[in-house]
Parts: C-alpha cells; structure tokens; sequence
C-alpha cells in the first residue's frame, strides 16, 4: 500500500491522491471518454439523438437511485470494499460495451456500468476523505476532485483510439486500463480511524481533541428534516441539468459543425482544464470566504456560460464560452460535498451525501434527455443550451435563501 512506501506522509493525503486517480480512471472512461464514441454510434446503429442521450441519462438516474445504498455500505462497510466492488462491476461492463448489437443491449450494458460507477465515483472517495481533514478539508477535496478536471484533457487520447482503432476496440483497451489501474489505487482508500496516530489534517499541534478527533454530525433522519439538505441536493440537481449536457453533447455539437472528432475533442480540452482551476481555486476560496458563497457564485458561471453557448457558430466561440462553464462547474464539485460534511458532519456523510446525490441526478438525467429531443426535432443545439442555462439559474436562490442547521451533533436545529 502507498502509506507503507511513504510512511512520513499523511495518509490523509494519499487518500486524496488515491481518490483523485479513481476519479481520473472514470472520468477519462465512462464520464468524458463516452462523449467520444457518442457520434460512431450514432452512425453505426442508426439511432436518434434523444435515444442515445436517454440511455446516457438512465445511466446517471440509477447511479442516483444506489446513491443512499453506496452511502450506507460506504458507512457500514468501509470505502474500500465499495470501491474495489464499483470498479470491477463497472471494468467489466464497460468491456461489454463493445460486445454490443442493438439498443436493447446498449442500455442494459449501460445500466450495469451506473451500478459500477456509483460504488467507483466521486461519493466514495469524498466520503473518505471528509473523515481526514477539518480545517483543510475543501483544500482536499479540491485536491482530490482535480482527477476528474484532468480526465477530461484525456478526453483527446479516447478519441484518437475511437478514430485509429474502432470504437469497439478502443472501448476493450479503456476497460482494461481502468481495471489494472483503479484496483491497484482503490486499495489504498479507507476512512479515518479514530484512533489513528496521526492528528486530524496532518498538523501536529498539542491539543488531545485534535489527536483523538472522534467522527459526529447528524444521521440521515435528522438531515432530512432541515431545509438545508433539501436545497443542496436541488440546487446541485439544477446545476447538472445544464453541466451533464455539456459534458456529453460539447464534442457531437462541434462534430455537428462539421470538424473532426480530435478537433471536437479539442473543446471538451479546454472545458476540463478550466474546471482544474475551479476545482482548486474553490478549495481556497471556500476555506477562506464560505463554502456556500463559492458555490453559489459557481452556479451563476455554469448558468451564464450554457445560455451564451445560444450563440455559438464555431469551434473558438465555443471554446470561450466553455471556458466560463468550466471554473463554475469545478467549483460545485467538491464544495458541495464539503458544505455537506461542514451543515451535517461526518459521521454518516456517506449515507446523507448518497441522498444528495439521489435527488441531484434527477437534473442530470432530464437535462442530456431533454437537450437531445430539441436536437432531433429542431436539427439544432442552440435552444438546448438555452433553456439548460436558464433552469441552471434557478440553483442560486435555492441555494442562497437557507442558512445552515444550528446544530449538527445529534440535535436538529430550526433554520
């Protein structure tokens, strides 16, 4: 294991390292790399634009459905287990995927995959790492959620394989790398013990609290009684109904333009770096300023940036108008679960989050569905992006109006 080859390290942040590869892994596979093969499909089998983005979005709602199950097996089992379970569950689906010859067969395989990607995503890794660090801990998740912004700059190599090899092909190569890879660093995720010898975020200080940190926060129950909960999971399900869209549907857009896939892939490039920088920058920012404040000016970037892609006629507006997308998007990662871990604590932050992400699904699935049946009946992205960008916009007053529950050690406060 990592922590045995650098044991003057803080395990904490080999946690973050590992979950950051683990995000990388499906990322560049199922969350980005996917969006590459989306058009050779289409050719292939001859199938609509609002069919194919169904199964993408059916994908997403059951990856939303076995969230609270995720989140309690991550709580009751251990994040390591759930893991390495995700990533062969999913490995070995995606392999699948080339084996197919009909739509019947695409969604079921894509079904099977949500179930892998569910245990092998971000929520996993999230949840571990929240049990690492307190004062630092937006800083880590930042750190940890930058594999996801760099898995989209791999987004170039996908297609390069789709165009060199076949489809098909390309998708047995991806299944085994994320197979070997994601197994050697799921190995290396748990959560903090409490006992553990080394103090809570790595700083050594004197205090025996900080030593001895003991894991709280509010159950489930609890959480679902306050306003607040509610809000985070519908502003973020209001978020993806514009983010998840552009993820998919950015490089068959270009590709409708007429440029070439590796060119097309170009864009999704620059959309991913500049999540990084939201990513990162977010991290700060929320430590320093709020986590709420951070996100909620995150969901004004993602809302502006879908709208102003209306206007888009070529590769280099595109681009620009992805390049304000991007930070706004980054940032929403990994400060909304730290706002989950900072309003409910940590003891059961698998199983709230887990619901989180059961209700915020629910934007990401209609939002690619939705954008695909305007592409098939008008012939065109430009109203899609539109209307995804006004619905985004509805997550700032959900977000803002809610305070924060007065007491997360047991006892629900009003808010």
């Amino acid at each position: 294991m990592l922590k045995n080859l650098f044991p003057n390290v803080y395990e904490g942040w080999i946690v973050v390292v590992a979950s950051s590869f683990i995000m990388m892994l499906s990322g560049s596979t199922f969350f980005y790399g996917l969006s590459a093969i989306f058009t050779s499909l289409l050719i292939d089998f001859n199938w609509s634009v609002a069919s194919l983005s169904l199964a993408f979005s059916l994908r997403t709602e059951v990856q939303g459905l076995t969230g609270p199950i995720i989140g309690l097996s991550i709580d009751r089992i251990g994040p390591k287990f759930t893991i390495v379970m995700g990533i062969l569950i999913a490995g070995i689906a995606l392999f699948c995927l080339s084996l197919i010859t009909n739509l019947v067969q695409f969604y079921i395989v894509m079904l099977i995959s949500a179930l892998g990607i569910g245990a092998a995503g971000g929520q996993v890794g999230m949840a571990a790492v929240v049990t690492w660090f307190s004062k630092k801990r937006s800083r880590a998740l930042s750190i940890m959620s930058v594999g996801g912004g760099i898995s989209g700059a791999l987004v170039f190599i996908v297609a390069w394989l789709v165009e060199f090899y076949g489809w098909r092909t390309a998708v047995q190569i991806l299944s085994v790398y994320y197979l070997i890879v994601g197994l050697f660093f799921a190995i290396n995720i748990r959560s903090r013990p409490d006992d553990h010898h080394q103090p809570i975020d790595g700083v050594d200080l004197e205090s025996e609290d900080n030593i001895h940190h003991i894991a709280e926060g509010m159950s489930l129950r609890q959480a679902l009684r306050t306003k607040s909960l509610w809000a985070i999971s519908t502003s973020t399900s209001l978020c993806l109904f514009a983010g998840v869209p552009v993820i998919l549907l950015t490089i068959p857009f270009l590709e409708a333009l007429e440029y070439p896939k590796t060119t097309a892939s170009i864009g999704m490039i620059a959309f991913t770096i500049s999540t990084v920088l939201g990513r990162l920058g977010s991290g700060y920012l929320g430590d320093k300023y709020g986590n709420k404040l951070i996100l909620v000016f995150g969901y004004i970037f993602v809302s502006i940036g879908t709208g102003l892609l209306f206007f888009a006629q070529d590769i280099y507006s595109t681009m620009f108008f992805l390049l304000i997308i991007g930070p706004g998007f980054g940032a929403t990662i990994p400060l909304r679960a730290s706002l989950v871990a900072e309003y409910f604590g940590t003891i059961n932050f698998g199983t709230i989050n887990g619901f989180v992400v059961f209700i915020s699904t629910l934007g990401a699935v209609f939002g690619p569905w939705i954008v695909g049946m305007i592409v098939d009946s008008s012939g065109s992205y430009s109203l899609g992006w539109l209307i995804s960008g006004i619905v985004a916009l509805f997550a700032v007053p959900v977000l803002a109006i809610f305070v924060k529950p007065i007491d997360k050690h047991g006892v629900v406060g009003h808010e």
